[in-house]
């Protein structure tokens, strides 16, 4: 059953502590340089959501130095309700997304709620503005990512709606939950859909062209990434 229009949108991401932080990059690049991409794609993620036109960005970390990193770029952070050990474990990060949601609802009850991925460098504010319009009148809607397995964007149009399901195969439970895949797919968006967890993730994203802030980190390591 569809639900009422509307044309404002928030957006919830969630971030664990940056001692975790990619740690499938490990191969090509030490701890200090895995937190300073973690922090620049996150902040090109909210900037990209917030010129989209994003009423309200909120992330969700239990780490002092993510918080800093959001709010620096006009992001509200929340403290997680759940931090536990969030490597491998998709229960703590649903948790720290519906916590999101909850508050994104708190401020703008009527707005769509866009759940996304916290490290989508190359995330274009016209692909966001886009998939939320496609979405407009549905309940819910996901976009999945490049692989076709995970999810790059959940929305949640209903305001009683908290089931997410990010984690293995997220694509398809959220599709089986009565998501709509908005891309019908096909690769459109594929800005929206690279998250970096991997080096040939972070090769995908570098040939779309990543945000000013990771291409700053990028630039400025000693060791070569995917052939730089």
């Amino acid at each position: 059953m569809p639900v009422p229009a509307t044309d404002a949108f928030t957006v919830v991401l969630a971030v664990k502590g940056l001692a975790d932080a990619k740690s499938r990059l490990a191969a090509v690049l030490g701890p200090a340089d895995r937190r300073d991409l973690v922090l620049a794609m996150l902040a090109d993620t909210v900037d990209a959501a917030r010129t989209a036109g994003a009423c309200d960005v909120v992330v969700v970390t239990p780490d002092a130095t993510v918080a800093a990193a959001a709010q620096a770029v006009g992001a509200r952070a929340v403290a997680d309700p759940s931090p536990g050990t969030r490597p491998g474990a998709p229960g703590p990060l649903n948790a720290a997304l519906a916590h999101g949601v909850d508050t994104v609802r708190m401020a703008v009850p009527q707005a769509d709620a866009v759940v996304l991925q916290a490290d989508l460098p190359t995330l274009r504010p016209d692909s966001l503005r886009a998939a939320v319009g496609a979405a407009r009148g549905l309940r819910r809607a996901v976009v999945p990512d490049r692989s076709g397995e995970g999810t790059a964007a959940l929305v949640l149009a209903d305001p009683s709606d908290r089931t997410i399901l990010f984690g293995t195969r997220s694509a398809a439970a959220h599709r089986d939950s009565g998501a709509h895949d908005l891309t019908g797919g096909d690769e459109r968006w594929p800005d929206m859909r690279t998250d970096v967890d991997t080096v040939e993730d972070l090769a995908a994203a570098r040939r779309l062209g990543v945000g000013v802030r990771t291409d700053r980190v990028l630039r400025g390591l000693d060791a070569p990434v995917c052939g730089r």
